[in-house]
């Protein structure tokens, strides 16, 4: 089990945000191992009191729900050291001549991520010890290519754990127990019986400050290259051999393999993208994306993202999936939706107003709903929703990769060629929105993105 936390980039949000509560959540569970030691690290010349008081404050507002005890126990576990990420003598310095049992996780941007690599090469990692990059995990093919291959030359030894915490999210992981754990779903899902999934990610919010990475990565990057990808895979795999790290990896490459490479004809006609402008969400008045800190209006990033994909496969063939995604929409909805295919036509006509079965899984709020079909006095379709309610998940999707990676347990994090294949899908798909080969059209905030 890991012993030691060293978290490069340890001054970020990241660390503040998300890293810090989800350590303190598995403090409170006496999760974490008993003698635990959490270094951080960054170019800020902090004592080990500094950063202590950065993430108290961190803590109050991110982690209100844990104890104090707790969270004070957490901070007494920090101390921090500054170095320079890029320069292998201070990262060595760092990790130290005797490395064991450490985590390294890279709390850093990704254009840092290959001389940090390099540079983290020269430290003494081994078999026992592990190494967590953020996504994204490069920024398109050829990129995600070159990192996999610097990975295996340069650092061999170590786990390495390629996070992306959609996978992690209790509500996501509720797709494999319902496929696998239950009679009733698995044999109708396929073409036969269904018509088309949907896969969305829509948010109320704007852009909130994140023009730095957002402006540059876009609704497509930043949403349905990896966290809608990695739903679809969960909708898309057969069931795996074994229910251990290696199965479960394997089926979801082997699912990605089988989604079609877009070409610039299906692209033009089957993917859209768009920008909010000025408008209301409820009460608050929300600028255009253009006019907001930050941005550059050149770059032309789009706030809305759908994709259609077509998967080659004997079990999904025709059937399309759309994965769609966007900022600055009327309200929060996030959800898998399995559309069924409609009854046969005698039904129809016998039954008027009956309609296809539709099934829905939240992934922002804990819900599952079934449509279902009922006859009416007279003999009318009458539409019912069976819907059954989940307990909120306990833990934050960070609390839960931490727990993982303290166990070295790999399941619910992405592998190379897992990551090579989402670019695979999405990077014509980008070359080709640059191009301009798919106008990019608008929405005003609060209202509803362009249709397909």
């Amino acid at each position: 089990m890991i012993e030691r936390i060293i978290i490069f980039g340890a001054s970020g949000d990241l660390t503040r945000r998300l890293l810090m509560p989800g350590l303190a959540q598995l403090t409170e569970e006496k999760a974490l191992p008993p003698k635990l030691e959490v270094v951080g690290s960054a170019m800020d010349e902090w004592s080990t009191e500094d950063f202590r008081r950065h993430l108290e404050s961190g803590l109050t507002e991110h982690a209100s729900g844990v104890s104090s005890k707790a969270r004070d126990r957490l901070l007494g576990m920090l101390s921090y050291m500054p170095a320079d990420v890029t320069d292998p003598k201070d990262v060595r310095r760092v990790i130290g001549e005797r490395c064991r049992n450490t985590l390294v996780y890279l709390a850093l941007p990704t254009a840092l991520l290959e001389s940090v690599l390099s540079a983290l090469a020269a430290a003494y990692l081994g078999p026992t010890d592990a190494v967590a990059i953020e996504k994204p995990f490069g920024s398109d093919l050829e990129s995600a290519r070159h990192l996999n291959e610097l990975l295996r030359t340069r650092m061999p030894h170590p786990t390495v754990f390629r996070i992306d915490h959609f996978l992690s999210d209790d509500l996501v992981r509720q797709v494999i127990a319902l496929r696998f754990g239950n009679r009733v779903f698995e044999p109708t899902w396929n073409a036969t019986q269904v018509e088309r999934v949907d896969v969305s990610w829509m948010e109320s919010l704007a852009l909130e400050g994140r023009a730095s990475y957002y402006d540059r990565a876009g609704a497509l990057k930043d949403m349905v290259q990896n966290h809608l990808m990695e739903a679809l895979a969960l909708v898309l795999m057969a069931e795996p051999a074994r229910f251990d790290a290696n199965s479960i990896r394997d089926m979801r490459v082997e699912a990605l393999r089988t989604v079609a490479t877009p070409s610039v004809e299906w692209i033009r006609g089957n993917t859209v993208r768009a920008r909010y402008t000025k408008g209301k969400i409820g009460s608050r008045k929300v600028p255009s994306y253009v006019d907001e800190p930050g941005v550059d209006p050149k770059r032309n990033t789009e706030t809305y993202a759908s994709v259609t994909l077509e998967v080659e496969s004997d079990r999904w063939e025709g059937v399309p999936f759309t994965l769609r995604s966007g900022k600055a929409m009327a309200e929060d909805h996030a959800e898998i939706a399995v559309h069924f295919r409609p009854l046969r036509r005698r039904i129809r006509e016998q039954y008027p107003g009956i309609a296809p079965n539709v099934f829905r899984l939240g992934l922002m709020q804990p819900y599952i709903t079934l449509t279902a079909m009922t006859i009416g006095d007279a003999r009318e379709g009458r539409e019912h929703e069976l819907e059954l309610h989940t307990a909120e998940p306990k833990r934050t999707p960070y609390a839960n990769l931490l727990l993982e990676m303290l166990r070295k347990d790999p399941t619910l994090f992405i592998r190379g060629d897992e990551a090579e294949e989402s670019w695979r899908i999405v990077d014509p798909v980008a070359k080709a929105w640059a191009k301009g080969v798919v106008p990019l059209r608008s929405y005003p905030a609060g209202g509803e993105p362009p249709a397909a």
